[in-house]
């Protein structure tokens, strides 16, 4: 097995709208789709692999790539599971993919409801999930949705913030993952608060991704970055704190202004806790 290649979010980005604006993949392409009994699509590069009474059709015949298929939940996910990785250490788990030009691509099921296309990119922070999907898999954005900044193929984007029930793909699942819903892309990216709990590779020869359990992180997050995570919010909150101890201001715009910031802050932190007690974040990394 040879090491999966790592490549960066933003040539991925660039890749996953090129795929927009490209021409329907030619009969006799390699990736083919098929919809089972559940109405869930399936893609293969073997049109055969379809069972008997489903047919296999070529991309351009069945519609866009990026086409994904919503549906009745398969299965709970367990009581108190958020967070949870559900592989015993040492075990080997796969992922099959399928090759199309330089990229991989793997059918990602969230929130046991919609399964979805998504381009493998190790190097994106996290997980990246089409508006359209997110809203299939039953995700909502409020106003009260943190958010984050990205740089993205098109400049600086504000990206909604949110924590997937679930995120399933070939003999993996994790529950309770961190990604963030993107309006420009309708094929998703597979990124590093899935890969990162991973230690993984590529077999080429059977197009699969062999994984093995990482316990040095939790929620695709490693200790270092959740220490960064918790030490960049506090202390920013501290500065705001000793700043407004220690200056007497007169214009109460402005103080009613540096007290909203501080709220703020303390509802940040807040929620930074409470995600990390949903990936089962050790005491001492935070």
């Amino acid at each position: 097995m040879t090491p999966l290649p790592l490549a960066s979010a933003t040539v991925f980005l660039c890749a996953a709208l090129a795929l927009l604006a490209a021409p329907a993949v030619p009969a006799g392409a390699e990736i083919y789709r098929w919809t089972d009994a559940e109405g869930n699509v399936h893609y293969t590069q073997d049109p055969s692999k379809a069972p008997a009474g489903r047919t296999a059709k070529p991309v351009d015949e069945a519609g866009n790539f990026q086409t994904y298929s919503s549906g009745e939940s398969r299965r709970s996910a367990p009581s108190g599971s958020r967070g949870r990785r559900l592989a015993r250490p040492g075990e080997v788990l796969e992922i099959p993919y399928l090759r199309r030009g330089s990229m991989a691509i793997v059918q990602v099921r969230l929130n046991d409801r919609v399964t979805a296309p998504f381009i493998v990119d190790t190097g994106a922070s996290d997980i990246a999930v089409p508006a359209a999907v997110a809203d299939a898999a039953g995700i909502r954005i409020t106003a009260d949705t943190p958010r984050r900044v990205y740089n993205t193929a098109n400049g600086m984007v504000s990206s909604p913030i949110i924590q997937l029930d679930s995120v399933e793909a070939g003999e993996v699942r994790m529950e309770g993952v961190s990604a963030h819903v993107s309006p420009e892309l309708q094929v998703g990216l597979l990124g590093g608060t899935f890969f990162n709990n991973f230690t993984f590779q590529i077999d080429p020869t059977h197009d699969a991704i062999r994984l093995v359990p990482n316990d040095g992180v939790r929620s695709g997050v490693t200790e270092k970055q959740w220490r960064q995570r918790f030490e960049n919010l506090r202390s920013r909150k501290e500065r705001l704190d000793r700043y407004l101890d220690e200056n007497q201001l007169t214009d109460r715009s402005r103080v009613a202004e540096l007290e909203q910031r501080q709220r703020d802050l303390a509802v940040e932190i807040e929620r930074l806790e409470d995600e990390a007690n949903a990936a089962g974040v050790p005491q001492a990394w935070r």
